[in-house]
């Protein structure tokens, strides 16, 4: 929310008089949903937001600070008073109506960043961000439309309500979904693989013919880092994944100085293993952004 009244901050006090000396039309949505994403951009970059759940709720809290500055800028500050030129009932729709567009953009901005920047085997580095692109002007192209709509503000009102309601509904059903999918997946296959490296049977195993396949390409010691990294991960994995499982149920979580010194051990593996050693065991362990928010989770 402190990020929404900066950028609202940005938007109004240094962006408009760059819009209004440049007069393009509408330029000044453009300008403020880019300031908006920049946050959120921030965010998915360095994987604190994975889910569309979380997506919908940054995403809501940023539009609400930026809202919130707005229709408190316009009600008392403003030196226009362009306010008082509507009844009070039809100025406390417009504020809500206008809160309720900011909050659906932004978190509209957020999953679809998640969406875009989503590392995929069939998604080339240019491709992603060419959707991260689309997604700015979608949402710009939302709040502009939003802005010349000749509709009543209390019939906008009615039918941007409804649509948030419906849509958040959906994405966080949606997301419970994803996240019961991803640890039932996932955990059977770490705790299967994990099993057979501390019984010794990791060579009888898909896995262990493919690191035995990719032994010769690298020193005995990157090798040893190697196997160190991928048990490494799988136990802060299932550690994660059974996190979440407890906190869901209303239990309480433990985060221990061990658990950490463990993050930090598999940071300096990853450091020693190198670029190429962690795409040579991304078929055996392929992290994915949400991984990564699961296992940051632990600290």
């Amino acid at each position: 929310m402190v990020s929404g009244c900066l950028c609202f901050v940005l938007t109004f006090f240094f962006a408009e008089p760059l819009v209004e000396s440049v007069s393009l039309p509408y330029f000044s949505a453009i300008i403020a949903e880019f300031l908006k994403g920049l946050p959120l951009l921030y965010l998915v970059l360095k994987r604190k937001i994975v889910m569309l759940g979380d997506a919908t709720i940054y995403g809501s809290a940023l539009g609400a600070g930026y809202a919130m500055s707005e229709i408190i800028y316009f009600t008392m500050l403003d030196p226009s008073n362009t306010i008082q030129a509507y009844a009070p009932v039809t100025a406390v729709i417009l504020g809500f109506e206008t809160a309720i567009m900011h909050i659906g953009c932004s978190s509209l901005l957020a999953y679809g960043l998640i969406m875009a920047k989503q590392e995929t085997t069939n998604r080339s580095y240019f491709i992603r961000n060419l959707g991260v692109v689309a997604v700015f002007l979608i949402t710009s192209a939302v709040h502009i439309i939003h802005n010349v709509a000749p509709i009543p503000p209390l019939l906008l009102t009615t039918i941007l309500t409804i649509y948030f309601i419906l849509s958040k509904r959906h994405i966080f059903k949606k997301n419970e979904s994803n996240i019961h999918t991803w640890i039932d997946e996932c955990l059977n296959n770490d705790v299967a693989l994990l099993s057979s490296i501390k019984k010794g049977e990791l060579s009888k195993t898909n896995a262990g013919k493919y690191l035995v396949s990719i032994k010769d390409a690298f020193s005995p010691e990157v090798f040893f880092d190697l196997c160190c990294y991928i048990s490494e991960y799988l136990e802060l994995s299932i550690t994660a994944k059974s996190n979440l499982l407890l906190r869901q149920a209303g239990f309480p979580v433990q985060r221990t100085e061990k658990t950490k010194a463990r993050i930090n051990e598999l940071l300096a593996l990853r450091k020693r293993i190198g670029k190429a050693g962690v795409e040579a065991v991304k078929p055996i362990v392929n992290i994915e952004d949400v991984d990564y928010w699961a296992v940051n989770a632990l600290l």
